[in-house]
């Protein structure tokens, strides 16, 4: 996977947190901690660690997620999101 940009590595880094949202069954309003998503990033994506803040504050501006002290809570739009893409 050749990554062009750094808004690309974004972009890259906050669908694999979405889909690690997906893959740990997490719903709305639950907290993602960062010792679960760590070793999710590392296996699919190891680039995250450059772009990591930024693909955070995206998904939060966007409304996915809101950060909490010990991880990443999962937002009911993100949860909507997660399932108008399994529902494809």
């Amino acid at each position: 996977m050749g990554i062009t940009s750094e808004a690309e590595n974004i972009e890259n880094t906050a669908n694999c947190i979405m889909d690690a949202f997906n893959t740990m069954g997490v719903e709305a309003g639950d907290v993602l901690a960062y010792p679960d998503l760590y070793p999710y990033l590392q296996e699919h994506y190891p680039r995250y660690k450059d772009v990591q803040k930024e693909a955070e504050q995206h998904l939060a501006k966007e409304g996915f997620v809101n950060p909490a002290p010990e991880g990443l809570m999962l937002t009911q739009v993100g949860y909507k999101a997660i399932q108008a893409k399994n529902g494809e």
